[in-house]
């Protein structure tokens, strides 16, 4: 035997022991996670609705995994510094990131990240979603959709609606009823909900696609008028206003969405664990009815659900943008 395949022939067992102890390895590490706190960072300041509700689920998790889960809020950049490190993080389940529509919004309207939301990042679970409006002002003499769609097109000029802002998912979405339902409109994008809630209030504006936090308190109080709520099921705190699949308009549901994801190549092992303790811990009755009474729909889906639901989104919002011509500064 030649020399150099005596040395293959001497290495090959070692290699071959190295490879069957990674897995091992990287089990034994699973099976102790975690053995210090765990950090959850949140893009947004404190007292916003994806703090809110990290700040509900945290406790329960850290319970369940008997280590703390700290809540870090680290807003500005429109996400984007924040999401950037929680992508570049250890890949070792002691970072969680808190994400919302920008996350796939971000890529729809062309937006150049240091990350690539399904590449650099591994989902974890949709949590929650904070169902979207369909609003009017009282000045608007439409009661249900099909009326404001005659409304809208009972002359050349139409109406208008309001958005959080250009590439909100409030203009992106009343670019989609648009497209779908017909609707003459025209978007005032202004800096941020409550300027234009303000508005609709005030008449200024005919229409608003807002999320139930925080227009569902307008509606209630009857400063505005919801004619259709953008999800499958009507909501415990509006039940008188109907889904648009009950306004005859079905597949037609979007809102601000909040999820957890990880940094990519978080071990498998450890992913499950993290979805283990989330799901009992939004699970739990109290943080369940806390959220529930916010205004929240619980969504708790699977690390793959959430996966295709992001694929779906980016797929469905970049085709609304390349249609309408959005661009963002």
């Amino acid at each position: 035997m030649t020399f150099p395949m005596r040395l293959r022939a001497l290495l090959f067992p070692i290699a071959l022991a190295a490879s069957l102890a990674g897995p091992a390895f990287a089990q034994s590490n699973a099976g102790n996670f975690p053995t210090k706190a765990i950090r959850l960072i949140v893009p947004y300041a404190p007292g916003g609705g994806t703090d809110l509700v990290m700040r509900a689920v945290a406790p329960g998790m850290a319970d369940i995994l008997g280590q703390p889960v700290v809540v870090e809020n680290k807003p500005g950049g429109g996400t984007i510094n924040a999401t950037e490190i929680g992508a570049r993080a250890a890949p070792d389940g002691y970072t969680l990131l808190a994400v919302g529509a920008p996350i796939y919004l971000n890529t729809a309207l062309g937006i150049k990240t240091p990350y690539d939301p399904l590449k650099d990042l591994t989902p974890l679970s949709l949590l929650v979603n904070n169902p979207g409006l369909l609003l009017v002002s009282s000045k608007v003499q439409a009661k249900d959709v099909k009326e404001l769609v005659a409304v809208s097109k009972a002359s050349a000029k139409g109406l208008n609606y309001a958005s959080a802002g250009t590439g909100s998912i409030g203009h992106l979405g009343g670019e989609l009823l648009k497209a779908k339902l017909g609707l003459n409109m025209l978007h005032i994008p202004y800096k941020g909900s409550a300027p234009a809630l303000a508005d609709l209030m005030g008449g200024q504006v005919d229409v608003a696609i807002d999320a139930m936090i925080p227009s569902g308190a307008q509606v209630k109080s009857g400063k505005v008028r919801a004619v259709a709520i953008l999800t499958k099921q009507r909501s415990p705190l509006l039940p008188d206003v109907p889904t648009m699949a009950e306004a005859g308009y079905p597949g037609l549901e979007f809102g601000a969405t909040f999820g957890l994801m990880l940094p990519a190549n978080t071990p498998p092992a450890i992913v499950s664990k993290l979805h283990g303790a989330m799901m009992k811990a939004i699970s739990q009755p109290a943080t369940h009815k806390q959220l529930v009474d916010m205004g929240y729909e619980i969504v708790a889906n699977t690390p793959e659900q959430f996966g295709t639901y992001l694929r779906q989104q980016i797929t469905t919002w970049t085709k609304i943008v390349k249609d309408n011509n959005i661009t963002v500064e």
